[in-house]
């Protein structure tokens, strides 16, 4: 099933790979190592990166069941194929829940069990040249702090590789913490 990207279309949403109606188009990363490509996505002014070979979809048209007494960034949770998935809102994590847009997507990064699903504010696009890392991380909302091994200043954008997995675990260790504490 095809899904809308504009940035690149023919994208399949299973795992962002490339079509066989798309192929001819990728011809801008014939010359560009595979470790300089990523996936890019955007929560207000800040861009994340992904790595490409991580498995991610732009999911659509699903439920997300809200869960009471939980943290504000936690949505609540989702069925994708048979697998609970938690969705959080990081717009909301890092302190930027004051300008969310009307139109948000629901994107899940990961397979099975380590499923997670975010909200972000448009399609992911694919990158290339990010150049090298800045030598110094900008001022980062205080959730990042530890999460961010890099900064990146692509078309006058900032760009952030977040380790996301350990993100996640700290959060899901402190709400524990905090229920133990209760």
């Amino acid at each position: 099933m095809e899904a809308y990207y504009p940035e690149i279309s023919g994208l399949q949403s299973g795992g962002l790979q490339p079509s066989s109606v798309v192929q001819n188009d990728l011809s801008f990363l014939e010359n560009k190592a595979a470790t300089e490509i990523v996936l890019g996505f955007r929560i207000d002014d800040l861009g994340f990166l992904l790595p490409v070979s991580l498995h991610c979809e732009v999911v659509e048209r699903l439920q997300v069941s809200p869960i009471p007494n939980v943290e504000p960034w936690f949505s609540g949770l989702l069925n994708i194929r048979g697998n609970i998935v938690p969705v959080i809102d990081l717009r909301i994590l890092i302190g930027k829940a004051d300008s969310i847009p009307k139109k948000r997507y629901l994107f899940a990064v990961d397979r099975g069990e380590k499923t997670v699903a975010l909200w972000i504010d448009g399609y992911p696009q694919m990158l290339t040249g990010m150049g090298q890392p800045l030598n110094d991380l900008p001022k980062l909302p205080d959730r990042l702090h530890g999460y961010v091994t890099n900064a990146y200043l692509h078309e006058g954008q900032l760009w952030l590789k977040l380790q996301l997995d350990q993100l996640f675990k700290t959060l899901g260790r402190q709400h524990v913490t905090k229920e133990a504490e209760s």
